[in-house]
């Protein structure tokens, strides 16, 4: 099921896939959204988190708590990279991690998703 986070006219998209928090409307319902990933089309990181930004924006104000951490992920599916969006400051993580070192990858994505939802506690 594809879901868009849509704030304005200016600031919505449709990222790859999102972690939120269980609604009480229902799964068909986006409560907090925590993670947002995108694909890196034709290996462009730069645009793929051009576009993650502006869901993490739009996600940011969906919760209606900017001192929250959104969490992002930009992939081409061989690398990935990993950023948050607290307040107004985007920090993207230096390292990038290949597909390669898998366990390295596994670890990060590990790491991120405890920090995406432990921040609902």
């Amino acid at each position: 099921m594809q879901k868009s986070l849509h704030c304005n006219d200016k600031l919505r998209g449709t990222p790859d896939y999102i972690l939120a928090t269980r609604s009480e409307l229902g799964k068909r319902v986006l409560a907090m959204p925590l993670l947002v990933m995108v694909e890196a089309k034709r290996n462009d990181f730069e645009e793929g988190w051009g576009q993650c930004l502006a869901e993490l924006v739009a996600a940011q104000t969906l919760n209606k708590e900017p001192s929250r951490p959104v969490y992002g992920i930009v992939t081409d599916g061989r690398r990935w990279e990993f950023g948050k969006l607290v307040q107004n400051l985007f920090s993207e993580n230096v390292e990038a991690y290949p597909v390669e070192h898998v366990q390295h990858l596994y670890s990060a994505l590990h790491c991120l998703f405890h920090l995406a939802t432990t921040v609902t506690k």
